[in-house]
């Protein structure tokens, strides 16, 4: 209600605003032709020549209040597009699939993860959140992070399990995980997977072969199937298997449907 009271208030100052831009205009052009009618006759005219004059005047004031009223929506309606090539100017992501540097058919397998004096930021122009990081963060181990904000583990867990200590701006260990999916890009240095430099991979690429587990869990409106299986790649068998090892499995089974039980938006109805 809030926000139909203020976009109420706008249209009722812009139909008042329009009203007296149509008066000062015809008030305008009449004083003008007046001047022009008097200065051309010496102040002497006919009435014919004077009636006419008003007839025409009168016309003349519908064409200019639809000009004014044109050029008035104009303004209004230019921010459109504005906005429009704004869009057009704004940098978008690197490519999805680059064919000549696909990574191997077992890349990630391993989860060897290597910064090589890498910094980012989140926007060009702010200051970094990470800085000249270098760690080498080998296969089965585990990462803690310390930034100014807080010490723990990384707010995701990947595929693999990371565990060094490493310095680290307050924004640090979100960064980290935005880093590793590129949805920041590096202002210097590297990332590498598995002996892969992931800026050389197309988006696809890389982000197909990472998981990612949010401190916020999100589910989406479908079947729980999809939830699990986005891409269709798993079997059965090896769902319900990641289900046990998430305990979860039990709590499956109750459902009538199994894995094809539908989900609300957001998961409303399994809570």
């Amino acid at each position: 209600m809030s926000l139909m009271r203020s976009s109420n208030a706008d249209i009722l100052t812009l139909s008042p605003t329009d009203g007296w831009r149509y008066d000062w205009s015809s008030l305008v052009f009449f004083a003008a032709l007046f001047a022009v009618i008097s200065k051309r006759l010496g102040w002497v005219t006919s009435p014919s020549i004077f009636g006419v004059s008003i007839t025409y005047a009168l016309n003349i004031t519908d064409v200019l209040n639809f000009t004014v009223r044109l050029l008035s929506d104009t303004e209004a309606n230019i921010v459109a597009v504005e906005r429009i090539h704004e869009y057009t100017i704004t940098p978008t992501e690197a490519s999805w699939e680059i064919p000549e540097e696909k990574p191997p058919a077992d890349w990630s397998s391993h989860g060897c993860v290597k910064f090589l004096d890498y910094s980012t930021r989140y926007r060009e122009g702010l200051d970094l959140v990470l800085k000249g990081i270098s760690a080498d963060v080998r296969e089965g181990e585990k990462v803690g992070i310390v930034g100014r904000t807080g010490a723990g583990s990384l707010p995701q867990t990947f595929f693999w399990t990371m565990s060094i200590a490493l310095p680290i701006c307050s924004a640090g260990k979100s960064s980290f995980a935005l880093a590793l999916f590129r949805m920041i890009e590096p202002a210097s240095g590297r990332i590498m997977i598995d002996g892969v430099d992931i800026a050389s991979l197309g988006l696809h690429d890389l982000r197909r072969n990472l998981t990612i587990i949010p401190q916020d869990p999100v589910l989406f409106s479908g079947t729980l199937r999809f939830n699990l299986d986005p891409f269709g790649t798993s079997t059965d068998s090896e769902i319900w298997n990641a289900l046990e090892l998430a305990h979860l499995k039990t709590f499956v089974s109750n459902f009538p449907d199994g894995l094809d039980h539908s989900i609300s938006e957001g998961g409303e109805n399994i809570r």
